[in-house]
């Protein structure tokens, strides 16, 4: 708990309050009393930073709750929260029904009340390590299993995206920061969501876009406040900061940063550390930045819009993720992808693939919205479907934009390519009479050049 742990003291007797309150402020804890268990209840509710340990009476006077029934409630409602019961008379029916329910430990009201209560601190920093680790192993875990399959997800991989995934998978060990390049729904959050997921980090991957964040809220929104701080701080907050601790925090829309907010975000790449706002105490983190942005940071930097040291700090990696408009080989195999997860989505969807006329009509669009707007533009049709076969009707476009469209044949399109590449690599290997030089020609890596040379029969 780094000497930041709250406790709640629930008891009947205000001197008990107040004698606990100071042993625990002593140790560094922040404590709250009450008289009343239900109360507690309420208020652990309504803590917005969560509570680490309960103090709980078990005797708790006439006409309230005793500390077993609220026990009770405790469990069914927070079953991670460590809950110590005191007595004034030790029984062992008492001890064994509160161990039973849950309690982490009993503890008598004597002369060695002080030594017991040191002792049960110091399990519970144990404890709060070990379920702090356990809930960001959980969150690794739920994230592994949404992520998993990512590179076949990330359909068309011998179109640039093969490149981009090889960066991903060397960069995302390195405890430095990352930008991704690339027009507006090209994909960059996931190809952030893959560099957490190979960088074996065991916090939670955190996403702020900076581009929808009021100038005035965005400090408060990266690194938190304390009570207090400014006029609506009625409550502490945790920022984006330190909730990413030995994570990943993604600054989407980098690009659309403040100036001065640039400066701060430096600091805290450079240093690891940072105060929340209202406070002099400095924080230590440990986080891997992922910076993404559609901008021209070239002309961001020329106008003096954004920070040139803050682009050199970010770019130790920059992954550049093409725009659909130069991977259109690509489009019939993310159609089918998008027709079979939506199939998976939404029961009921008859279509199971796309006709010959209808993706036609597609390779004849620029997508300025890229593969998000190829996405929509699938999953309308496939609700709209009543066949097996997404039509052209289906699709909904307007026929102005698919006749100013050049002419395209899927078939002609893939033999010609096919036909393009195998000559292509035929002349590379009868010019350099191997298949390492032949692939630095080329400017692909040997184990790509093998592949196409498989793939090709050569």
């Amino acid at each position: 708990m780094s000497g930041r742990g709250k406790v709640f003291v629930v008891d009947d007797q205000p001197e008990v309050i107040e004698l606990l309150s100071d042993l625990l402020r002593r140790k560094g804890r922040q404590v709250k009393g009450f008289a009343d268990g239900d109360e507690a209840l309420v208020a652990i509710d309504e803590s917005d930073e969560g509570v680490d340990l309960v103090v709980l009476d078990l005797d708790l006077g006439a006409g309230r709750r005793d500390g077993l029934e609220i026990l009770t409630d405790l469990r069914k409602r927070f079953p991670d929260l460590p809950c110590v019961i005191l007595t004034g008379k030790a029984k062992v029916d008492d001890a064994v029904k509160a161990m039973r329910l849950g309690a982490t430990d009993f503890i008598e009201k004597d002369t060695r009340l002080n030594q017991r209560l040191d002792l049960q601190m110091e399990k519970l920093d144990r404890l709060t390590r070990v379920l702090t680790d356990n809930r960001r192993l959980r969150h690794h875990n739920m994230v592994l299993e949404q992520l998993a399959g990512m590179d076949v997800q990330m359909v068309g991989q011998q179109s640039g995206l093969s490149e981009v995934m090889e960066k991903v998978r060397y960069v995302a060990g390195i405890p430095r920061p990352v930008l991704i390049l690339g027009e507006r729904g090209t994909g960059k959050e996931l190809v952030a969501h893959s560099i957490h997921a190979h960088s074996g980090r065991k916090g939670p991957f955190v996403t702020i876009n900076c581009a929808a964040l009021p100038q005035e809220l965005a400090e408060a929104e990266l690194f938190g406040y304390e009570k207090g701080a400014f006029t609506d701080a009625g409550k502490s907050r945790t920022g984006k900061f330190e909730l990413a601790h030995e994570g990943t925090l993604f600054l989407d829309e980098v690009g659309n940063m403040p100036l001065e907010l640039q400066q701060k975000i430096l600091r805290v790449i450079e240093y690891q550390n940072f105060s929340r706002l209202g406070s002099e105490s400095q924080i230590s983190v440990d986080v891997k930045i992922v910076a993404a942005t559609n901008a021209d940071l070239d002309a961001a930097m020329r106008e003096g819009a954004f920070r040139r040291d803050l682009y050199d700090r970010l770019t130790f990696e920059t992954i550049e993720i093409p725009p659909l408009r130069q991977r259109k080989q690509d489009i019939e195999d993310l159609c089918n992808h998008f027709i079979e997860r939506f199939r998976q989505e939404v029961p009921g969807i008859k279509c199971r693939s796309i006709s010959s006329e209808a993706l036609s009509a597609l390779f004849r669009l620029e997508f300025p919205g890229n593969v998000r707007e190829l996405k929509n533009m699938i999953e309308r049709a496939a609700y709209r479907c009543n066949t097996q076969e997404i039509q052209l009707s289906d699709l909904g476009l307007d026929p102005m934009a698919v006749s100013q469209g050049s002419a395209y044949s899927p078939g002609k399109f893939r033999q010609q390519v096919r036909e393009f590449e195998r000559g292509l690599l035929q002349r590379s290997l009868e010019k350099h009479k191997n298949m390492t030089n032949a692939a630095k020609s080329l400017g692909l890596s040997y184990d790509q050049m093998r592949r196409l040379v498989k793939k090709h029969d050569l």
